[in-house]
């Protein structure tokens, strides 16, 4: 399969979502849809997130304000992911929930505080 300019594995595609925000937050709004080629081991299908609301969250490693990134499923058996984007950490993820179309979900929650990031 062809790669677009940008493809990413479906673990990098977390971070380069967290760089496209960290390098322009302004230009994600809440509603704005971010498309990119997303590579696993049988296809290389073209993943839609949708930038939601900024969240607060409380989890084990503290409390954080967060931007939302979901990627609803648009095929049988494809699988919802959500992100949970913490600014004060350089956009880098501080929750991933994955949703299989059964219903199973994996849900990783940062557990200890990182060091913040530099001001901008």
């Amino acid at each position: 399969m062809p790669l677009q300019p940008g493809a990413q594995d479906r673990m990098s595609v977390m971070m380069q979502l967290g760089g496209l925000l960290a390098a322009s937050p302004g230009r994600y709004p809440a509603g704005t849809r971010i498309s990119v080629q997303t590579v696993g081991v049988r296809d290389g299908d073209v993943w839609v997130f949708e930038v939601g609301d900024e969240e607060q969250l409380s989890l084990p490693a503290g409390d954080f304000t967060t931007r939302k990134l979901t990627r609803t499923p648009r095929k049988d058996f494809d699988r919802k992911l959500e992100l949970w984007l913490a600014p004060r950490y350089g956009y880098l993820p501080v929750r991933i929930r994955q949703t299989e179309a059964n219903g199973d979900f994996a849900d990783a929650q940062l557990r200890k505080p990182l060091p913040e990031a530099p001001a901008n």
